[in-house]
């Protein structure tokens, strides 16, 4: 398949990337801007991955061979600044928007307690409330993964993904658990058009997405 991974320069955007082009047969497309890319070009070296930078309204030539589209814009700095949440909400917006014709399904990246939003960082999750809820209303094949709070922490490969978790202090998950989670995803159709919430757990991530 061609994955396209929006967002591809924050830490859980690079882990997607390089865990997607190390541990899978799919062809990756890191999404960034111009001036991301002459710092990073470096550190994608695979063979597999080709840099796009190309604005959202310019894409959609090369959505027309992709397959899933992966959305992880907007995840590592968690914040109550309006102005740059509803940036992120804009540029989820316009994502979907140049996706919905031509690709068969869009991952969203998003964030636990979005489903009632409230606290220090209540607008942040407010707006992920509403892309999430703007993906659901247009008809495309989706999977919405709510993440528990992102650490850089090595990978353990178990996890706990259902569709409602009962909130837990700290609840954390390792990038690369993210990474691996929606790289098994993508030969599943267990969280096709389903919003899951994902931490830390006991749970292999094949068999917590077999029984999801």
């Amino acid at each position: 398949m061609n994955i396209l991974i929006a967002g591809a320069t924050e830490n859980l955007g690079r882990c997607l990337v390089d865990y997607l082009a190390q541990h899978s047969e799919h062809d990756i497309y890191a999404l960034m801007h111009e001036e991301e890319s002459k710092q990073t070009m470096g550190s994608f070296n695979h063979d597999r991955i080709t840099i796009t930078t190309a604005a959202v309204e310019e894409l959609c030539s090369l959505l027309k061979e992709i397959d899933v589209v992966i959305y992880a814009g907007g995840c590592d700095v968690k914040t109550n600044d309006v102005k740059m949440n509803d940036s992120v909400l804009r540029d989820t917006k316009a994502m979907i928007n140049a996706s919905r014709n031509d690709v068969k399904r869009f991952i969203l990246l998003s964030a636990m307690g979005a489903d009632d939003p409230q606290g220090p960082i209540e607008d942040y999750l407010y707006k992920k409330r509403k892309a999430e809820d703007y993906l659901k209303n247009t008809g495309m094949e989706f999977s919405i993964i709510r993440t528990g709070e992102l650490s850089s922490e090595k990978p353990s490969g178990k996890v706990k993904l259902k569709e409602n978790i009962n909130w837990i202090e700290d609840p954390i998950i390792s990038c690369m658990d993210v990474a691996k989670v929606i790289a098994a995803s993508l030969d599943s159709d267990h969280i096709t058009n389903k919003t899951v919430e994902l931490i830390s757990g006991d749970t292999s991530v094949e068999d917590a997405i077999e029984n999801i």
